[in-house]
């Protein structure tokens, strides 16, 4: 009986009218960028959907930037998904040598998902995150056009155009923060849930070509910009999705399952750190 009284006053669990189950912590989910596997972030919040677990806040890097904002608009899994299935590389790549496509490609289909909503008009706080590559500066984004926000976290360099915004050039966050944890400290957030979709990276390799050579050295490189990310986070969730690549549209049913079995299979740890039964 004491453990029941206890248990009560400490943590105050309810449930609401939705159904939803929350702790009197507040939680917050952050979404690392990995290109096209970004669609197992749909898989992730799937579970989180069945599981009842609803997150008080969200930040996103790149790929995460734009399932984090659909989710924080009250996007269903299901509509996500739907609408992956509809995306297609002309859509987002516009340039013949693939090199430098127009941003605005993004920002047009990130405008049309979110019917052009602003931050304050989102169901929950959200972040995008971004890199002043005049400056060399991470930047949070968290006001205005979210589609604006979300295009600029995904300009990867090279491949996208930077976007302008308040006298910045606005590149891929995943330059310098690929999984914002830090951010849903900042906005609150008691207990963080990180989505890694590259945990692999930095293995190096083996081989002496050119090109595995340079992207060996890539890949070890961006292990640094995991750091913050990972000092933040309570716990990692961390799909297996080496085998695919980045760059592909392909193969989205089984990403998206897969963001689904690793979330499923932390399930347990996640319900522990919350204290929900």
């Amino acid at each position: 009986m004491y453990y029941i009284i206890y248990y009560m006053a400490l943590f105050k669990r309810k449930q609401n009218g939705d159904g939803f189950i929350k702790s009197r912590y507040k939680l917050g989910l952050a979404l690392s960028g990995g290109g096209t596997r970004g669609f197992a972030h749909i898989g992730v919040l799937r579970a989180f959907e069945q599981s009842r677990i609803k997150f008080d806040c969200v930040a996103g890097t790149s790929a995460g930037s734009i399932v984090g904002a659909m989710y924080a608009a009250g996007i269903t899994c299901e509509q996500m998904l739907e609408e992956a299935k509809t995306l297609r590389r002309k859509d987002i790549v516009n340039s013949k040598l693939v090199l430098r496509s127009e941003s605005a490609n993004v920002e047009a289909i990130a405008d049309r998902l979110l019917s052009g909503k602003s931050f304050n008009e989102l169901n929950m706080p959200f972040c995008a995150v971004a890199v002043d590559i005049s400056s060399g500066r991470e930047v949070v984004l968290n006001e205005g056009s979210v589609a604006r926000a979300v295009s600029a976290s995904c300009a990867v360099p090279m491949l996208f155009k930077p976007v302008e915004l308040d006298g910045m050039l606005l590149v891929d966050g995943g330059l310098l923060n690929n999984m914002p944890a830090d951010v849903c400290r900042q906005m609150g957030a008691d207990i963080v849930i990180g989505v890694d979709l590259n945990h692999n990276r930095g293995s190096g390799t083996k081989s002496k070509k050119l090109k595995d050579t340079l992207v060996a050295t890539w890949n070890i490189t961006t292990k640094s910009t995991m750091y913050k990310g990972l000092l933040n986070s309570d716990l990692v969730i961390e799909p297996e999705l080496s085998e695919y690549k980045n760059t592909s549209l392909d193969n989205i049913d089984q990403m998206v399952e897969e963001g689904y079995r690793s979330a499923m299979e932390k399930m347990s740890e996640i319900r522990e750190l919350l204290l929900i039964r």
